[in-house]
């Protein structure tokens, strides 16, 4: 391991966080500095489902995501005495006979054991759903609770490193010097604002909008998530989130009427209980279109490395691409190809 170095890390959404902390592990100096507006990690419903369920597909290297967030969560809630990691059963209700075919077909391979129940008799007849084509049930399904991990972590933070609540303006920043301190290392961890870096600005990071809703039903099941055109998540106290909505390249946060009804009508096609709108809130994803982060260092300046696009899978895969992010950093291993910025560069 390299000697000790003093890292910088712009943007505390679970990017940055889990960076941080990971650094923080391995005895590092981290300074974290947050505008403290987050239009993203806090707004996400912080599902973790492993399945891709159009084709019913494994998510990209779910194997060694799953057990690395199991960890990295329970550990982190431990640490912060704080409660923000909650399995819970994910059920897909299938939308065609072809679907359940297909699940029936990958229920029976070994590399799906860890992901998905063996469909019972119970699971075709369910009726706390529509249900015209039966379900399926995930394994080690879970879903976080972004506010209060963002809370806990940024104590966390602040006990063992050091938080500065301000916008950082890139004039400022001079080769590593910021403030009057010097960082070995900067590292930019800013999700949809990302796009306007001046040293990464060039990689197709794209803003990507998502609504959601919360709803309070006295009918639908609090005792799992139901999945089919979107989800809906069980909160507690017959309230639930459903999501969500996909509005390419734009900021604005202003919720619509439009995404609005587009949610209760993706809703209608898992139940029929009477729903009331309790709130809509809007937040931008930083997306890339081949699915893959953007992580890596800049082509000349050595000591500027970006941690983005993590998309709408962040708490998912934040964890264990931190792990091997910060490994890289300090290690000098080699990135994964299909998460590494060299693949943009000409």
């Amino acid at each position: 391991m390299e000697r000790k170095k003093n890292y910088l890390i712009v943007g505390a959404g679970v990017a940055g966080l889990t960076v941080a902390t990971h650094l923080i592990e391995k005895e590092q100096s981290v300074t974290v500095i947050d505008s403290g507006v987050n239009h993203s990690s806090i707004i996400a419903a912080g599902m973790i489902t492993p399945l891709v369920f159009r084709r019913i597909t494994k998510g990209w290297r779910v194997d060694d995501f799953v057990p690395a967030l199991q960890q990295f969560y329970r550990k982190m809630e431990a640490e912060t005495v704080s409660s923000f990691y909650h399995p819970i059963q994910i059920r897909r209700m299938f939308s065609s006979e072809e679907e359940r075919g297909l699940w029936i077909k990958k229920q029976a391979r070994e590399d799906f054991q860890n992901f998905m129940y063996q469909i019972t008799k119970a699971d075709e007849i369910y009726d706390r759903a529509l249900n015209p084509f039966g379900s399926g049930r995930l394994k080690n399904g879970a879903y976080i609770n972004p506010p209060v991990f963002l809370s806990a972590m940024k104590k966390w933070i602040s006990n063992n490193g050091t938080l500065l609540t301000e916008t950082l303006d890139y004039k400022t920043l001079e080769d590593g010097t910021f403030n009057g301190n010097h960082y070995s290392d900067v590292i930019f961890c800013e999700g949809y604002q990302g796009k306007n870096n001046p040293w990464f600005g060039y990689l197709p990071l794209n803003q990507t909008k998502g609504e959601t809703l919360t709803i309070h039903s006295e009918g639908i099941p609090e005792d799992e998530s139901v999945n089919r055109k979107c989800f809906i998540l069980p909160l507690g106290n017959q309230q639930f989130k459903v999501g969500s909505t996909y509005e390419w390249h734009t900021t604005s946060l202003h919720t619509t009427e439009k995404a609005r009804k587009i949610i209760l009508d993706k809703a209608a096609h898992l139940t029929n209980e009477p729903i009331a709108v309790i709130d809509q809130a809007a937040g931008i994803r930083p997306t890339v279109e081949d699915r893959r982060p953007l992580i890596g260092t800049h082509s000349e300046k050595k000591n500027y490395h970006i941690f983005n696009g993590l998309g709408t899978k962040g708490y998912l895969l934040a964890p264990k691409l931190a792990e091997e992010f910060v490994d890289y950093l300090i290690n000098r291993t080699t990135l994964n190809k299909e998460m590494d910025i060299k693949r943009f560069e000409r």
